[in-house]
């Protein structure tokens, strides 16, 4: 098969040759400047027709001859994408432990952390033991993260929880955030560490809102060989009002009266009908609250839309903040010690990509 597809995709190079003319080398043909390869690139993309269907046809032949690594993307074989994340930097652990460790000083608090795996550390069963010796390892990046604040930070470690449950739908296959059954055991290790009794799942209605749909990562060419996906929405039985309201960086405001918005409303990412997706303010208050000290600020990512449902039905106040997009008059109006816990939670994928932890500095 492999020798076969090798031909087959000489022959379409071969073709393809044609189409461009044989002085496809030659100075006259690179009227863009850049290095010979960027003007090569540049002719093929402007002249070849059909380019994307012979881009489509071509991984289709290496997905027959065996080929599951496309990019960083690897097709798991139960039809999950597993997309590999990069690796972080050494200011990338600095500037979060200095950062963090600097907010905790300044306002008197034991903040508690938390990293949450992308699909790709917890469904290793899908991926060939070849190809998973070249992802990059989150249980490493997970362990030396904690280790860098010594002590002075309550970590929350969730990898060997979601592990054991990996054979569960805990993470969209197209998605490498959780679903929301993945978010249900994260909030129990994190109420076992915020010393709060978590919810039963039977405390919990469930309704699905959305099936067969595909995320961000499945492509024209991945919806072939995944799995499309659905999204579950857990409501607490019994539970009180609940208003949501997003604070844009605009300085608008929306507001909804349900964590789950999912009449009227068509989300180009499904899982944006929890909460209505993820603003740069989002401030959840329940009618019912317990107390002064029953609210908590956290500070995150999409991620948080697996497991703050769930949360919702232990706290009276949760505002949530992503530090990527808050403008600095929006993070200078949260007062961090006025809550009664303090978290930080970010995907593996987040983390490792950049946040923008100097602008804590805003937060009063």
């Amino acid at each position: 098969m492999k020798k076969i597809s090798a031909f087959l995709i000489a022959a379409m190079l071969f073709g393809m040759s044609f189409a461009l003319g044989f002085n496809i080398l030659s100075e006259e043909s690179f009227p863009v400047e850049g290095t010979l390869a960027e003007k090569t690139e540049k002719l093929i993309s402007d002249n070849i027709p059909f380019r994307d269907e012979l881009s489509e046809l071509m991984d289709s032949i290496r997905y027959f001859s065996g080929v599951r690594l496309f990019g960083d993307i690897y097709i798991g074989s139960e039809g999950s994408l597993l997309r590999d994340i990069q690796k972080p930097t050494s200011r990338t652990f600095s500037a979060a432990k200095n950062y963090i460790l600097g907010f905790s000083e300044k306002n008197q608090i034991k903040p508690y952390f938390m990293l949450v795996p992308t699909s790709s550390a917890i469904l290793q069963h899908e991926i060939e033991n070849f190809a998973r010796e070249d992802f990059f390892s989150q249980r490493n990046m997970i362990n030396r993260m904690y280790s860098e604040f010594g002590g002075k930070v309550r970590t929350t470690d969730i990898y060997q929880t979601l592990y054991d449950r990996r054979n569960e739908y805990i993470y969209y296959h197209t998605e490498d955030i959780p679903t929301s059954l993945g978010g249900y055991y994260i909030y129990g290790e994190l109420c076992s560490r915020l010393g709060i009794t978590a919810n039963e799942l039977d405390s919990f209605s469930v309704s699905f809102a959305s099936h067969g749909f595909y995320g961000s990562l499945a492509n024209d060419f991945f919806k072939k060989y995944s799995e499309p996906d659905f999204v579950s929405l857990y409501e607490y039985v019994g539970g009180s009002e609940i208003i949501v309201e997003h604070r844009n960086q605009n300085g608008t405001r929306s507001i909804y009266n349900n964590l789950f918005i999912y009449d009227g409303k068509n989300f180009e990412d499904k899982t944006d009908m929890i909460l209505g997706g993820i603003s740069p303010v989002i401030e959840i208050t329940v009618s019912e609250s317990q107390g002064e000290r029953n609210s908590i600020l956290i500070f995150g990512d999409e991620s948080a839309k697996s497991w703050i449902p769930f949360l919702v039905s232990n706290f009276g106040k949760i505002t949530f903040v992503d530090l990527n997009s808050a403008t600095e008059s929006q993070l200078s109006a949260i007062r961090a010690n006025e809550f009664g816990s303090v978290l930080f939670a970010y995907s593996t994928a987040t983390f490792s990509s950049g946040i923008d932890f100097e602008k804590l500095e805003y937060v009063g």
